[in-house]
């Protein structure tokens, strides 16, 4: 039996919190201290999952219990949500800048407090599992530097493990077809772990996104970037679907995910180009936002040529500020759009000459022309002309392409 989190709250009113206890008391163990130092006191003798902390409280108010908790080497991780009957932007923005996850104003919505809650406890235990797996790794790569007959066998494990994060967590299974569409991935990986990773999601009977991005570096560490990228596109969906009760737009999640990673990317001097697709059959539209990454080819039935679709902004983890931005295209029951890593356009050939975007859509065009097949066979198809450009050299870097195509 998996173990209950726990959840602290420290409220010096404890009765505003019965209604909230009462619709979690399945979901979570509730521990209630009424005042700030009773509460740093009850987490330092059994660290909690998560607290729940009212701001107006006498002695010592909300603000300076939570620089207290942060302040602490044992407590500074436990994710923070404010409740408080203060609505304006200052006491919000005060909170958050404590280190405060969220905030939640009194009368409380036991609804939406429930569904924040539980995200946030499902993004801690998700933090401990990747934590978890780091330590583990540091650990066997510290012990078994100390012999070199067992480093070769350190290193295998590290790799197995990567797979696995990457047949997991970056991949996954790829849908044959949703309403509307058909699909086909070809991923092949430079170290036999990359940072290469994409995402095929159904919103609902007439939408769907697809997700596809690169993390600079290759080896664990850029398999471990790219799953939490994933995770948090997926929570940044959940969020704002809570927040606007309605379903977010492409820039609207690219920039929740701008905001929550890139300062950790910053830290890890690391960054990732990301894609974002969204397809309405029914309605007939593309909506895509594109963060540094490759132009995706929309080659449209009937047509000869396929068109780059691009964007302009940054990398996620790059600039704290970016503004996300979307545009929209019109597509049609025919039409088919390839996207692809910069592993295949920036690979060389015995001359130093790049593979190239022409060369691709040249190839692309040419294996949907010949309108035989599945869309796998059609992606064999383009990575055999890769490696016969190359003279069959190992590529230097991860090679990652998905067609769709819209029925």
């Amino acid at each position: 039996m998996s173990r209950r989190p726990q959840v602290l709250a420290i409220d010096d009113t404890p009765v505003n919190l019965f209604a909230l206890g009462a619709v979690m008391e399945k979901d979570v163990d509730l521990q209630v201290a009424t005042s700030g130092a009773a509460g740093i006191k009850l987490a330092l003798q059994a660290t909690p999952d998560l607290i729940l902390l009212d701001v107006m409280m006498p002695d010592m108010d909300g603000y300076e219990t939570c620089r207290r908790i942060k302040a602490d080497a044992q407590l500074a991780h436990v994710p923070v949500i404010f409740l408080t009957a203060l609505a304006h932007i200052e006491a919000e923005s005060t909170g958050l800048a404590l280190g405060a996850a969220d905030y939640i104003t009194k009368p409380i919505n036991v609804d939406i407090a429930r569904l924040r809650i539980l995200n946030l406890l499902e993004r801690e235990g998700l933090r401990r599992e990747v934590m978890a797996q780091r330590d583990e790794l540091q650990q066997l790569i510290t012990r078994l530097t100390q012999s070199s007959a067992k480093l070769e066998a350190a290193r295998q494990r590290e790799l197995g493990i990567g797979f696995d994060i990457q047949r997991s967590l970056l991949k996954g299974d790829v849908p044959e077809a949703i309403e509307g569409a058909c699909f086909a991935c070809s991923s092949q990986p430079s170290q036999g772990i990359d940072g290469d990773f994409y995402d095929i999601r159904c919103i609902d009977a007439d939408c769907f996104d697809v997700l596809v991005g690169d993390v600079m570096g290759k080896g664990v560490q850029a398999a471990l970037i790219g799953a939490a990228i994933k995770m948090a596109y997926h929570q940044a969906v959940a969020d704002l679907l809570i927040d606007h009760l309605r379903l977010p737009t492409p820039a609207e999640i690219l920039n929740r995910v701008n905001q929550m990673l890139t300062p950790r990317l910053i830290t890890l001097a690391s960054f990732a180009t990301l894609a974002l697709y969204r397809f309405h059959p029914s309605r007939g539209t593309l909506t895509f936002v594109n963060a540094g990454h490759t132009s995706g080819l929309l080659l449209r039935q009937g047509r000869v040529q396929a068109q780059p679709i691009s964007g302009d902004n940054l990398p996620i983890g790059v600039l704290l500020s970016e503004v996300y931005t979307e545009r929209c295209l019109a597509v049609a029951s025919g039409d088919s759009l390839l996207v692809f890593s910069d592993g295949i356009t920036e690979v060389l050939n015995a001359e130093g000459e790049e593979f190239g975007q022409e060369r691709l859509a040249a190839q692309f065009e040419a294996v949907l022309d010949a309108d035989d097949g599945t869309g796998e066979a059609k992606l064999e198809r383009i990575r055999c002309a890769v490696q016969q450009f190359t003279d069959g050299a190992l590529a230097p870097d991860d090679q990652t392409a998905l067609i769709v195509a819209l029925r």
